[in-house]
């Protein structure tokens, strides 16, 4: 029996993309570049966390100086216009709710900023609907990296053998496997 059902957020959850977007093209405005990315790009581009959004973004051409300021400009941004456009995906929250009324604890484990993780799935889910909400922290490994989703299953009590990670990337198909959890690849 699934104890634990773990879930990315961006692509998975919710279609957060076009915030993002919105988000990686005000920091290259602010740097004098060109906003030329369209939707479809900015979907591929996510997934590995905002530096690598903006590594992207930027075409890999920042120093790491430059990609720490621009990391700043756009956490600040983000933070202002994470609401947005954030659409969950059709049948998302029945889905979710049949496996919470089953008895299962769900968790989100994300390369999002782990503040904006947490306003974004309390105002999309309300508080308490999960019951750990992980992003990314100066501290922990991101994902693919099992650290957040080891820490996941420790704080719920769950071993991984009783749990499953839903995500739509391989950065979340590698991070179950590095957790030894079983995974489900969503379109």
């Amino acid at each position: 029996m699934i104890k634990c059902a773990i879930f990315d957020l961006d692509g998975t959850l919710a279609d957060t993309s076009e915030d993002l977007g919105r988000g990686a093209e005000y920091v290259l405005i602010q740097f004098g570049r060109e906003a030329k990315w369209t939707r479809e790009d900015y979907k591929k581009f996510v997934g590995n966390g905002v530096g690598k959004l903006l590594e992207r973004a930027f075409e890999n051409t920042l120093s790491p100086e430059e990609l720490e300021k621009a990391l700043e400009i756009f956490k600040e941004k983000y933070n202002e216009i994470l609401l947005d456009n954030v659409v969950l995906y059709d049948g998302i929250k029945a889905e979710l709710d049949k496996i919470k009324n089953n008895g299962t604890k769900l968790a989100v484990v994300t390369n999002k900023p782990h503040e904006c993780a947490v306003k974004m799935v309390e105002a999309l889910f309300g508080k308490g609907y999960f019951d750990i909400i992980l992003g990314a922290r100066d501290n922990v490994a991101k994902k693919l990296d099992p650290a957040s989703t080891n820490e996941t299953l420790a704080k719920l009590g769950v071993k991984a053998s009783d749990a499953i990670f839903f995500g739509d990337s391989d950065v979340d198909i590698y991070t179950a496997k590095n957790a030894g959890i079983e995974a489900i690849d969503c379109s």
